[in-house]
């Protein structure tokens, strides 16, 4: 996306400042339906205030990414949805599944057989990995604990994760 783009992007949203009233109607409109079917409506959604603030921190951090990755990076786009429609819980997951999807990328840009070797302690699971598509099989313990083992994750990064 060019920067051009980007700028007429921003331009078609909203300021700030109207980010509090359009999340605030959302959040009153969806609340709405969910209680008219008779489903609980208190505690489900983190308060706009809170929201506001995510959104404040998060264009810190995207500035700080390049346009080609931004535009992959799929499991961002759906943690900024979910927070901004008060689903905190959900977001994390997605944040999660961003950072578990960008530790494959790097392990197949470094040499995947020798990632396999040190993730995979189990010599007969071991024999049944072979591809990229295989990594998928590991669990997400395996694959940050053979990311950090090949130096991928700094030894704080480790501990985050773990």
């Amino acid at each position: 996306m060019s920067e051009e783009t980007n700028l007429q992007l921003k331009a078609a949203l909203p300021a700030v400042q109207n980010y509090k009233n359009e999340l605030q109607a959302f959040e009153t409109g969806l609340m709405g339906f969910i209680a008219q079917h008779g489903l609980p409506t208190k505690n489900v959604l983190v308060p706009v205030s809170e929201r506001l603030k995510v959104f404040g921190n998060v264009e810190d951090v995207l500035q700080l990414l390049e346009v080609e990755h931004k535009q992959k990076s799929i499991y961002v786009s759906k943690f900024i949805a979910a927070s901004a429609s008060g689903l905190f819980d959900a977001a994390l997951n997605y944040l999660w599944d961003e950072t578990i999807f960008e530790l494959r990328k790097r392990v197949v840009r470094y040499d995947l057989d020798y990632f396999f070797d040190l993730a995979v302690t189990n010599p007969e699971k071991r024999k049944k990995l072979s591809s990229e598509d295989d990594l998928a099989r590991l669990d997400d313990n395996e694959l940050i604990r053979g990311a950090s083992e090949m130096g991928l994750v700094s030894e704080l990064g480790f501990k985050h994760l773990d």
